[in-house]
């Protein structure tokens, strides 16, 4: 069997552009470390600081809200 296709144009051009973000993300972390600069990031809702010596800080916890909009099939959203 074959397995489900995917069928956007765009599906090809949308994985390079992640794959070029993750390769870009992990190199400037990699030179930030090598620069003895601070990384932050976010992880599990929760944001880091995390020091050139490897250490960790937790800066502050994200809190999620819930959409306001119900979404239904049908429904056309207007830009402004």
């Amino acid at each position: 069997m074959k397995g489900k296709s995917v069928f956007r144009q765009d599906y090809n051009q949308t994985k390079l552009l992640v794959k070029a973000g993750i390769i870009s993300g992990d190199n400037a972390v990699r030179r930030s470390k090598a620069l003895d600069l601070v990384v932050t990031y976010i992880e599990n809702g929760i944001v880091y600081e995390e020091l050139p010596d490897g250490s960790k800080k937790q800066i502050e916890v994200l809190e999620r809200k819930p959409a306001k909009i119900i979404l239904e099939k049908g429904m056309v959203f207007h830009g402004k």
